[in-house]
């Protein structure tokens, strides 16, 4: 048994070491264009991933992880200066080439944790969980009767949220973009479904805006992000070092359903369990200054929430094209 798995690995870094030299002659453009993007987030890989568990268990998951993300990191210079960049607006002294690695580090362990959830009870997702704050303005919503809206960014294991919530008794509905492939979102979507988890794709037609304003009506919690907008639905937030741009679509959501907003966040803790945090509601009300400042006005209440905890774990934030508004700095060089 060991030996196979000795075998396993060894070929594992030899195809890392071959792709990745090949990956350096395709290393420009955006990182969505690029073969390692293409080829390895695909639903293959997922279930891939899921296997990988099942027969090397969290040793070799550990190795694995590591290899793709320091091979990726050492074939993408312009992304890990993209990532750096995003890392030195919340905190320059942080930003450099080994907080950029780690950063892909935990990423890929996210991919990799879906094969635990995998081979794990609903019930064991609660022996997962470190520190938990907040989960009072959960219930407060909850038994006033009506849907609420769970927000957070790109950071930490956000889907894990879902899933606790879902066990604590809190009916769940996850927002999603579509993946690069229609077969990715549906993956995505049927893992989330075998823990009661629903998924809705958000397109560009009314349609979708209905059913979400429909779920929460009936009572749902949705998940949503909020720090990558999409559609010209973009507002300037602030950070500790720039600015950045906030979907205002979760604030017209909620003034279009009636319903709270709850930033929310989940992260790594250093012991391996994952930290959750619920702030308190934001109740959006249509202000007398106009539809564009309402929504602006509440949207950077969200990120009055949410930017503490992007600042707390910038290894945990992941963005990988520039994010400041106008890039008006120079990203940090790469050694």
């Amino acid at each position: 048994m060991y030996l196979d798995t000795a075998i396993i690995i060894i070929g594992v870094i030899a195809v890392c070491f071959i792709g990745g030299t090949l990956l350096l002659k395709k290393r420009k453009g955006d990182y969505r264009s690029r073969s390692f993007y293409r080829n390895l987030y695909t639903a293959n890989i997922f279930e891939l991933i899921l296997f990988g568990w099942r027969v090397l268990g969290r040793p070799g998951s550990y190795i694995i992880t590591r290899l793709i993300a320091l091979g990726y990191a050492f074939t993408h210079p312009a992304t890990i200066r993209s990532v750096r960049a995003n890392i030195a607006l919340l905190d320059p002294a942080r930003a450099s080439f080994a907080a950029a690695c780690r950063l892909l580090i935990n990423q890929a362990e996210c991919f990799s944790f879906y094969g635990l959830l995998a081979m794990k009870k609903p019930e064991e997702v609660m022996n997962l969980l470190g520190y938990k704050e907040g989960f009072d303005h959960l219930q407060q919503a909850h038994q006033a009767g009506k849907g609420c809206l769970l927000i957070t960014g790109h950071l930490g294991f956000f889907e894990l949220g879902g899933l606790v919530m879902k066990e604590l008794g809190f009916p769940m509905t996850a927002l999603t973009l579509p993946e690069p492939t229609s077969e990715l979102t549906e993956w995505r979507a049927d893992f989330r479904g075998r823990w009661g988890v629903k998924t809705i794709v958000v397109g560009d037609d009314q349609f979708s805006v209905v059913q979400i304003v429909r779920a929460l009506n009936e009572g749902a919690f949705v998940a949503s992000l909020v720090d990558r907008p999409y559609d010209g639905t973009g507002c300037e937030v602030q950070l500790p070092h720039g600015k950045i741009l906030f979907s205002t679509a979760p604030v017209l959501i909620a003034l279009l359903a009636n319903c709270p907003i709850i930033p929310v966040g989940v992260t790594r803790q250093r012991d391996g369990r994952y930290r959750i945090e619920a702030h308190e509601a934001i109740l959006p009300r249509w202000l007398p200054e106009g539809r564009k400042e309402t929504l602006e006005y509440y949207t950077r209440e969200i990120a009055a929430s949410l930017v503490p905890m992007f600042t707390n774990e910038p290894e945990q934030w992941y963005h990988y094209s520039e994010l400041q508004c106008g890039l008006e700095k120079a990203a940090p060089p790469l050694h």
